[in-house]
């Protein structure tokens, strides 16, 4: 009897142990079912905000690519501008160098003409006097000095503007003279004309480069030789015109150097329009 009961026991012992076996695998499962999901959906949502992440650090770096380009290519240009104003610095520099020493060739050259006048003053001056002095050592010895009839009425008026030496307008160069004073006249004139235009044509491109704002492809420069060829052909139609006028004045005029008076009416009229015009220029 006590072993049936036993036994009895022991069954109801086994399948309460069964039940309690089966109610914690179920809670336990239940339990671990829902962990899962929740970790599925949080591992789905951190999946989504790495690949985000991930998309946005390419985007970054593509961005940080295209901004380093465009660096270098404004340095790049930078370095071409820097270059280039110090080039054109160096021009303006040797420019006005030049054009000093234009004004200083020109000074030197009005100094020259004037020491030229007051020689050819006093020489006139002197010739003067010894034509006086020949004049009074003839009338003294008896000598009969023979003189045409209406000298002074043949003489024109140029010549006598020419013999007197108190008259502004009267001759004071020879006819080379006065050619070499025009020629280096236009030389020195072509040389200011020139270096004006480049002068000009520098200062616009420089103040051009200054405001102009700083693009990443490169400049393209393609005005330089449109202003300096119109001012060379205006340098060559001038010097065009001046060398027609002094072939034409060369076949008319001929002169003869004596002490820079004039042989005849003719040449001392073209002298004095060359002269006034070299003086008008000058």
């Amino acid at each position: 009897t006590q072993i049936a009961q036993l036994q009895e026991e022991n069954k109801q012992l086994m399948t309460n142990l069964s039940h309690k076996d089966i109610n914690f695998t179920e809670e336990e499962f239940h339990k671990h079912e829902g962990m899962s999901e929740r970790e599925r959906q949080v591992m789905k949502k951190l999946k989504e905000v790495v690949d985000k992440q991930r998309d946005e650090i390419r985007a970054k770096d593509r961005e940080l690519g295209l901004k380093n380009e465009d660096v270098e290519a404004l340095q790049q240009q930078q370095n071409r501008l820097m270059k280039i104003n110090h080039d054109l610095r160096h021009r303006i520099t040797v420019v006005e160098a030049q054009g000093k020493a234009l004004i200083e060739q020109k000074v030197e050259l009005e100094a020259y003409l004037q020491t030229k006048e007051q020689e050819m003053g006093s020489l006139r001056a002197e010739l003067g006097k010894l034509r006086e002095k020949l004049q009074g050592e003839d009338s003294q010895n008896g000598e009969e000095v023979k003189v045409e009839p209406n000298n002074d009425d043949c003489l024109s008026e140029s010549e006598k503007m020419a013999m007197d030496l108190k008259d502004p307008n009267r001759p004071r160069f020879t006819l080379q003279e006065l050619r070499d004073v025009l020629h280096e006249r236009n030389e020195l004139k072509s040389k200011v004309f020139l270096l004006q235009e480049e002068l000009l044509y520098y200062k616009s491109e420089e103040t051009e480069e200054e405001t102009r704002s700083p693009q990443p492809t490169p400049i393209i420069q393609s005005k330089p030789s449109t202003q300096p060829e119109s001012g060379i052909k205006r340098l060559f139609s001038f010097f065009s015109r001046d060398k027609k006028r002094m072939q034409a004045s060369q076949k008319n005029v001929h002169f003869q150097d004596t002490f820079g008076e004039w042989s005849n009416s003719n040449k001392d009229d073209s002298y004095t329009e060359q002269g006034q015009e070299a003086l008008q220029h000058l």
